[in-house]
């Protein structure tokens, strides 16, 4: 038979529920047990789950005080279930159906512990406590007690479970139990939400590990007292990585102390998390004893040496790495509600869902950033950046820290944390920068957790990404524009690969020396895409390096704009057998800024429209720039241009080497080395005159500006005379423009130029004229000749003297595009002195113009006036500016005064005309 009553003692406070079962009556008020015979005694709440909040930090709530219309500090709490004591009744037995009947039944035989159906007390809250006896094959006994004082006051009753072994003197200092936290499902049930900063005593994470843990080896108890008001508990217990100890009297929590060993992820460096509640005596909450928490984290292992796994040295080479600040005591509790500080809870293998992981926070909120240090072999990195803390679960014969599906959990939930600090070389590969391209100006770094890797050594890092600065660029190019990339594929898996970073997609570089070729050896103008930093070549292009098969680059493939070029030239046509591009590399120096070096050496060429290569035509380039050294040479040997290119060419230009060089301090200069001038197909009747033309033997002019550099070769020829015959002023001219814009290089031929033409006299009659080549790798840019014609007539009267002349000519002028200008003129004019005292000088100049390009014929009209009184002069030009003849609107032509001039002149001739002003 089974049955219940209430048992209510008011001398004591005893208010508690029975059960029965397998029992009968023998109608006297006597329970007769059974032969599974069972008795509970069932508890009220011996536990109530209070609010713990930061130290100083103000009460959550303001409660009226009664009907005074003051307010008191309020914290929240949450009631426990009930608790059960259960024994086994032996058979036969009599048991009143009395108070003193029943906990007098209950005290003398052991209690049921062997199942979660038996004794269960939930005490803290949502905590399920089996009691145990400590020592080998001993029992759980309840002892009751309560105490009466000589004055007849009763003391509250209460019940204390000890080890049936244990003397009752020693049961009142240590009851030498154990307890073991069952009914996982309970243990898991959500917090209370006690706001963004407050929690519980014992939290979920707690409970449910202390389920895990207990299940294996149980914690101790000294005291475990049950009562009407509340139980009473001393227990602890410590495990692998972790350790709990509880104080609670009548049902109040007195300590809460909880250590949890982890690591930080994902540098993992040993750590551990302690997170301490007590009841403390609290000004700030009007005086009254709440519960204060304290979380401190705490790293004991500050510095992590690399790995012995080479792969993983490869993903983070920083060294060795220290957390600077090891002891954290501003935590906000991972099991309260702070918005992204919470305990992330992972199922592990064999234990279920556990909480693993959670980022430090403070109390206000802000993520913890941890001083990091890296000692790397090129000098000491430091930056801040927040981690996570991983708890270490014992998970059978290993822990969490070695479980894969944590470790992908947790490269999951923690992402990337990018950081910056000041530009530092930082030797990529930690091979001690034995390559040039090891070395790099770091400015920031993207760290993140490594998914897939062997957890023997624990939790490495690994670098998603890289903010680095490419000193080459900026000395060559002024480019100090920052660089996304990632450690090569290639590269992590070989730690010989050349091509060790690769661009991010978004961040590939342009190396552009098209429009400043002058940086790159005036010469030569590169320009390719980079995608990818190789140790020995600097920035390359992924789809242009060697092929496996014939080590030879495709020049298409890296020199893709027609705007890489030499000597104007487009670089994919002309290099032929390459095997490397060009090298742009900066060499780190200790204590002093880097050496930068762009090196393309001994590149073989091939004929490509008017540039004719041999055997032997070679281009090399070297670069130099540092503190100490600046020099530039560029250098093209061993070849040909044929102008125009095809089977038309009339003049082909032989070259030793065409060098430009540059050094600090001093201008560019620009050498031709053994220069040699043939006139081909329908020019080689000028055989005599290719003799006289030897350009390395003429004067020469460098004239050197931003845009590029001219060098001008210039043969004067002495006056030629032959009775009333004379010619002078007759020279041979030679030019090689060389922009530093990428545009062609170009060449000019002429005899005379128009600023200085020659002159041919016979008697009165005179002239001159010019004539002027200008070619390029296209063929004819310019072809301009001019011709002039007339006669010169001077007298000479002792007191004055003058000369009047009248001459015509023609120019014509033939444009790359095929505009086509020719231009009729007439000049007259003529001068008079008298006694040095007065000239008067008049030109007046009538052209006439034909402009293919607008098929228009246009004149223009010119009158100069030059007067010279000795202590004044001055002069005015009339232009009637340009008027369309034919083949355009026409207007008529007319004169301009240009400023005050003419109205100055108009003014002086009135005074000598005695006339009135106009």
């Amino acid at each position: 038979m089974d049955g219940e009553a209430l048992l209510v003692r008011s001398a004591d406070h005893l208010v508690i529920g029975v059960r029965w079962s397998d029992c009968t009556t023998d109608g006297t008020g006597v329970l007769v047990a059974g032969e599974q015979a069972r008795l509970w005694l069932l508890f009220p709440p011996q536990h109530v789950g209070e609010e713990c909040s930061p130290q100083q930090s103000q009460a959550p709530l303001s409660l009226a005080a009664g009907t005074t219309g003051a307010e008191v500090p309020g914290w929240r709490g949450v009631l426990a279930g009930p608790s059960r004591i259960v024994a086994a009744i032996p058979p036969g037995r009599r048991i009143p159906l009395t108070a003193n009947g029943i906990l007098d039944a209950m005290g003398s035989v052991p209690l049921a512990v062997a199942s979660a159906q038996e004794t269960a007390l939930e005490i803290p809250w949502r905590t399920m406590l089996v009691p145990g006896a400590r020592t080998d094959g001993g029992t759980v006994v309840c002892r009751h007690g309560s105490h009466t004082t000589a004055a007849g006051v009763h003391g509250l009753w209460r019940t204390r479970l000890v080890d049936a072994e244990v003397p009752a003197a020693v049961a009142l200092s240590d009851a030498h139990l154990t307890v073991r936290v069952i009914e996982p499902d309970i243990a898991n049930t959500a917090d209370p939400d006690f706001g963004p900063n407050n929690t519980i005593g014992l939290p979920r994470a707690l409970r449910t590990r202390l389920v895990a843990e207990t299940a294996v080896r149980p914690a101790t108890a000294a005291r475990l007292e049950l009562s009407t008001l509340g139980g009473t508990l001393y227990a602890k217990g410590a495990w692998t990585a972790f350790e709990w100890e509880q104080r609670a009297v009548l049902g109040r929590d007195m300590l809460v102390r909880a250590r949890l060993e982890g690591v930080l992820y994902p540098l993992g460096h040993r750590a551990e998390y302690l997170e301490v509640v007590t009841r403390e005596f609290d000004a700030t909450a009007g005086g009254a004893a709440v519960l204060r928490r304290v979380g401190v984290l705490t790293v004991v292992e500050p510095v992590r040496h690399p790995p012995d796994d080479r792969g993983l040295r490869r993903r983070f080479p920083l060294g060795d790495i220290e957390v600077e600040q090891t002891t954290y005591t501003d935590i906000a509790s991972p099991n309260a509600a702070v918005p992204g500080a919470g305990w992330q809870r992972t199922a592990l293998p064999g234990i279920g869902e556990q909480s693993t992981h959670f980022r430090p926070t403070t109390a206000a909120g802000v993520p913890v950033l941890f001083p990091i240090r890296c000692t790397t072999g090129t000098g000491a990195v430091t930056f801040a950046m927040p981690l996570f803390f991983v708890a270490e679960i014992a998970v059978g014969a290993t822990t969490s820290l070695t479980d894969p599906g944590l470790a992908q959990r947790l490269s999951s939930d923690y992402g990337a944390a990018a950081v910056a600090f000041a530009p530092t070389p930082i030797d990529i590969t930690g091979t001690g920068g034995r390559a040039r391209g090891d070395i790099h100006e770091v400015h920031g770094l993207t760290i993140a957790g490594i998914a897939n890797q062997s957890l023997a050594d624990g939790y490495r890092a690994g670098l998603a990404q890289l903010e680095i600065a490419l000193p080459a660029l900026r000395v060559l190019r002024g480019d100090d524009q920052l660089t996304s990339v990632r450690l090569s594929d290639n590269y992590l898996r070989d730690g010989a690969a050349d091509v060790v970073m690769e661009m991010v997609s978004n961040q590939t570089r342009e190396i552009d020396f098209a429009r400043d070729s002058g940086r790159s050896g005036g010469l030569l103008a590169p320009k390719y895409l980079a995608n990818a930093i190789s140790r020995s070549l600097g920035p390359v292009n992924l789809g242009a390096l060697p092929h496996p098969a014939t080590g030879l680059i495709d020049p298409a493939a890296l020199f893709p704009s027609d705007q890489a070029a030499l000597l104007g030239f487009p670089l994919k046509t002309l290099v032929t057998q390459l095997r490397l591009p060009p090298e742009i590399t900066a060499v780190p120096r200790l204590g002093a800024a880097p050496e930068v070096r762009m090196q393309w050496r001994d590149v073989a060429l091939r004929s490509t429209g008017a540039f004719v290569a041999r055997p032997g035509t070679r281009l090399d380039l070297t670069v130099v720039a540092s503190p100490d050294k600046n020099e530039t040479l560029c250098a093209v040997r061993d070849f040909s241009l044929e102008l125009p290119p095809g089977p038309r060419r009339v003049l082909r230009l032989n070259f030793k080497a065409l060098t430009f060089t540059q050094r600090a301090g001093s201008a560019p200069d620009v050498s031709v080395d053994g220069i040699d001038v043939e006139f081909v197909g329908e020019l080689t009747l000028l055989k005599e005159l290719q003799d006289l033309v030897q350009l390395g033997d003429t004067g020469k002019l460098l004239d050197i500006t931003p845009d590029g550099i001219a060098v001008r070769y210039a043969l004067p020829l002495p006056p030629v005379t032959a009775g009333a015959f004379v010619m002078r002023n007759i020279a041979l001219t030679a030019a090689i423009d060389i922009p530093f814009t990428g545009d062609p290089v170009g060449f000019t031929f002429g005899f005379a130029s128009r600023v200085s033409p020659f002159q041919l006299s016979v008697m009165v009659f005179g002239g001159g004229g010019y004539l002027e080549i200008e070619l390029d790798r296209d063929g004819l840019r310019r072809l301009e000749a001019a011709l002039e014609f007339g006669a010169f007539v001077a007298v000479d009267f002792v007191v004055a003297s003058g000369e009047v002349h009248a001459l015509g000519g023609v120019r014509f002028t033939l444009e790359r595009d095929g505009a086509v200008t020719l231009c009729g003129y007439l000049r007259i004019g003529g001068c008079v002195e008298v006694l040095g005292l007065i000239s008067v000088s008049i030109e007046l100049c009538l052209s006439l113009t034909y402009r293919s390009e607008r098929n228009a014929l246009v004149g223009r009209a010119t009158l100069v006036i030059e007067i010279d009184l000795t202590l004044w002069s001055d002069s005015v030009e009339l232009d009637s500016g340009e008027w369309v003849l034919a083949g355009g609107a026409a207007r008529r032509p007319a004169l301009r005064d240009r400023d005050t001039a003419m109205a100055q002149w108009l003014e002086y001739r009135a005074a000598f005309a005695g006339v009135g002003r106009e």
